[in-house]
């Protein structure tokens, strides 16, 4: 939220940005507003609005919200229409009762971090009761971050500076000289290469199966040919992964001391701390990652611990299957929950286990075996309602971890 009392420097709006209109027989990949986060701190003083038909006086606008996250809604129209009107296939922020143009989801996410916003206006009408319709100019500096959802990664950043100006009082306020300079950054994005050489294209399926990177070195491990005899000894096996970016859970694959998890468990970091279920801590080297599949190898220490053998074939829908992991807390570390293995799913091209098994935020990287403590996948997320699961639950098959990390048995 925008409310006033102080002084701005003046400014100049940069010159509009040209962009021809796409091809009207040219495909563009749907794409979708995703976030916008304001970098300005709360009490910055971003401009002035002056008051009465001699637009004299005023008062400074100074930002009254918190710095952070912005809601899309207000700015999803200005988006939309922009890259509307030159030809691009964009998605709504606001879901639709009814969808009734097929399957819509964008396969490109675009994400804006604000770093400077700036306006000049006046109302001109302030003494004729009108204290709301504005006019002048507003000025937006945008960092721009354009997310392949299909790739899982963030293929370009782009910055533009622009801005919108009227000599015509609006009904829109100062709000709409934003949303308007808003626009107008997001014309010269569309300008910029990185969205042509992204957007532009036929569509690709989401549910073509992704392969693994040919470049990684294949890593060959002793992994066990036999499985661990009771669910207990499955449980002894498995660790908390702490990370500087929190906590996640981890499991013993080789008696070389390798470990399975996520990716985002491990968070970019090199190394990590390992415990085990009594307590004894070690620190682990995070050898290799595949974000898109979202899995990682750590390499500890073994501690004489049985590794858990992974399952040749995923079990029939129906079976019943058990996670381990720490859910919610640390101190629930070896938390060992039951259910049945609900279905099979294609996701951005990644093969995906179902399951209503219970697991929480802290569960990610622990496995799910079945009955006879076979590591059938590994945990990666679940389906929340106002923080409380909902029993859809989706695990990476624990073969296609190896295969991705590119992990050849001895």
């Amino acid at each position: 939220m925008i409310v006033a009392p102080a002084h701005a420097n003046s400014f100049t709006i940069p010159p509009a940005v040209s962009v021809p209109e796409l091809p009207s027989d040219l495909e563009t990949r749907p794409v979708q507003l995703s976030r916008l986060v304001l970098k300005q701190p709360r009490g910055t003083r971003i401009g002035k609005v002056k008051l009465g038909l001699l637009c004299i006086g005023g008062y400074s606008f100074t930002w009254r919200g918190r710095s952070g996250e912005l809601s899309t809604e207000d700015f999803d129209d200005a988006f939309r229409g922009q890259l509307k009107a030159l030809g691009y296939n964009v998605v709504s922020t606001n879901s639709d009762l009814f969808d009734t143009e097929g399957d819509s989801r964008a396969e490109y996410l675009i994400g804006g971090l604000i770093t400077t916003m700036q306006v000049d206006a006046c109302t001109p009408n302030s003494g004729l009761g009108d204290r709301y319709s504005a006019k002048g100019q507003a000025l937006m500096e945008v960092e721009w971050h354009i997310y392949d959802r299909i790739g899982r990664t963030v293929v370009a950043r782009v910055i533009t500076r622009q801005g919108y100006s009227t000599k015509k009082a609006t009904p829109d306020g100062v709000t709409g000289l934003i949303i308007a300079a808003f626009g107008e950054n997001v014309r010269a994005l569309a300008a910029s290469d990185a969205v042509r050489q992204n957007l532009i294209g036929e569509r690709r399926d989401p549910n073509l199966r992704r392969t693994p990177s040919a470049n990684l070195a294949p890593i060959s491990l002793t992994l066990p040919t036999k499985g661990v005899q009771r669910l207990s000894e499955a449980v002894g096996s498995t660790v908390l992964v702490q990370s500087a970016g929190g906590f996640g859970s981890g499991f013993l694959i080789s008696r070389d001391g390798y470990f399975l998890t996520n990716h985002h468990v491990v968070a970019g970091n090199k190394y990590v701390k390992l415990r085990w279920a009594d307590g004894l801590e070690e620190l682990g080297e995070v050898v290799r990652t595949d974000k898109g599949r979202d899995v990682a190898l750590i390499k500890g220490e073994p501690r004489d611990r049985a590794p858990l053998k992974i399952a040749t074939n995923t079990p029939d829908v129906g079976s019943e299957v058990y996670a381990i992991g720490a859910p919610l807390e640390m101190k629930l570390q070896s938390t060992l929950t039951k259910g049945i293995l609900s279905a099979r799913r294609v996701e951005d091209g990644y093969t995906f286990l179902q399951s209503d098994v219970s697991i929480n935020h802290g569960n990610s990287g622990g496995p799910l075996v079945n009955a006879r403590g076979e590591v059938v996948a590994v945990t990666v997320s679940g389906v929340f309602a106002s923080k409380t699961p909902l029993g859809i639950n989706f695990f990476i098959p624990a073969q296609e971890a190896l295969e991705f990390l590119s992990i050849r048995p001895k």
